[in-house]
């Protein structure tokens, strides 16, 4: 069919998201059988047929005219199918004595009220509608064979009333045609309407999964991750009130304190910058930025931390090397990386942090030879499906840093990746647009 003639056929039956698809097919189906009911009247008139069937088939018309403008333009759907149905079961039988009973074409037009009756109805009436029918058939056949006289003969010759049934079975064709192929196209578009609301479902439970899990682990880190450390410094600081300990003692004890600090303040800054990344997004200002001179003052602070673990530390980052980048996210980008290096490496260990300059991009590396990332956690490591890990000195490590680096650097339109083995070290490759 035509995609003009669809589209206007839709734009007379209406649109799906304000009528049902058995309202869509009433409505079209009133318009269809006017325009079949149409060349009826007029072949009728050309055949000298009496002016009761003339009349009789414009009255057709003009109900069919009024149910459609009561279902498409007053919305009363239901009431218009109902008077409909029993319209068709009068008019049927009234031109059944009209045009000639058995001999005429009005069984024929009797079986596609059938099929208009189901597709306008729910699916639980077809059985009504189908036994209706067969009393009916049954009834009107008995009158013809039993009360003849009630029937009379109606054409003039045996040609007029084989143009008659032609007409009508052409008529009823051309209408069962456009009736079906209409229905097959909404078929077509309610079940690729159901497939793309099945993909949305889908995309939005695992949009909600994630949520999920991040909610879990949020919880996890409140509820275990932030109160373990507390707890910890607050029984140092009993003891330290108590004056129990010794001088050795107080010492290892503010040393520890200090350490567990360290590591609270870093946990309580990513958890705040993730939370706000996903509460409110976050603003990203680009810009070309001298990588040597902006993580200076990152890179000299976790140098010093290092230090006091006995780690060899080399900045080898290029001087000279440039990248389209925020600075801030980069810079807790690699504080989580220097970070995590040192949590991970043993004393006399080594961490390097260097670059490499490209046409286009700028590759910023943070290697140790650490501890390194266990094969069965590389598929997980920038999400938050990674448990608590715990450095060499157990320095615990939630992953939540990852998460963020990895968030970070896309947004900046860079991309992060590593390679890891376990007991040799890691290396984190940073890929900027320069």
């Amino acid at each position: 069919m035509p995609q003009p003639f669809i589209r206007l056929l839709r734009k007379l039956a209406g649109h799906h998201s304000e009528y049902t698809l058995e309202n869509r097919m009433f409505n079209i189906m009133c318009v269809l059988a006017f325009c079949s009911l149409f060349p009826a009247l007029v072949f009728n008139y050309l055949l000298h047929y009496p002016l009761s069937v003339l009349l009789f088939t414009a009255s057709l018309l003009i109900l069919l005219a009024y149910f459609y403008y009561l279902s498409r333009f007053k919305k009363s759907f239901n009431i218009s199918r109902i008077i409909f149905a029993v319209c068709c079961y009068g008019f049927v039988s009234l031109n059944f004595f009209y045009n000639s009973g058995i001999n005429g074409p009005t069984l024929l037009a009797f079986f596609l009220t059938y099929i208009f009756l189901v597709a306008i109805f729910p699916r639980k009436t077809y059985v009504l509608w189908m036994v209706l029918h067969v009393v009916i058939a049954i009834v009107l056949l008995g009158i013809n064979r039993y009360r003849p006289d009630l029937v009379p003969y109606a054409y003039a010759s045996d040609m007029a009333r084989g143009l008659d049934i032609t007409a009508t079975y052409v008529i009823m064709l051309v209408f069962s045609y456009f009736t079906l192929d209409f229905i097959r196209a909404n078929y077509d578009f309610e079940k690729k309407s159901a497939a793309d609301k099945a993909q949305e479902i889908t995309r939005h439970n695992a949009i909600l999964e994630k949520v999920n899990e991040e909610k879990n682990k949020l919880f996890s880190i409140v509820s275990h991750d932030l109160r373990s450390p507390l707890n910890t410094i607050h029984s140092y600081l009993e003891l330290l009130s108590y004056g129990v300990l010794d001088e050795q003692e107080k010492t290892d004890a503010q040393n520890e304190l200090v350490e567990l600090t360290k590591n609270t303040s870093d946990l309580l800054y990513n958890l705040l910058s993730w939370s706000k990344t996903q509460m409110e997004g976050v603003n990203v200002r680009l810009q070309k930025n001298n990588l040597f001179q902006i993580l200076a003052s990152t890179i000299n602070t976790q140098h010093a931390i290092a230090g006091k673990k006995e780690i060899s530390f080399n900045n080898n980052v290029d001087k000279q090397a440039v990248a389209f980048c925020d600075e801030d996210m980069l810079q807790l980008v690699v504080r989580n990386l220097l970070n995590n290096a040192i949590k991970f490496t043993p004393s006399l260990g080594e961490i390097t942090i260097a670059t490499k300059q490209n046409a286009n991009s700028v590759c910023l590396m943070v290697s140790d030879n650490g501890l390194g990332i266990p094969p069965e956690q590389h598929k997980e490591i920038f999400s938050l499906k990674i448990s608590s890990t715990y450095g060499t000195k157990n320095e615990k490590g939630i992953g939540l840093g990852l998460v963020l680096c990895k968030e970070y650097i896309e947004l900046q339109g860079g991309s992060i990746r590593f390679e890891s083995e376990s007991g040799r070290g890691t290396t984190f490759f940073i890929s900027l647009p320069c």
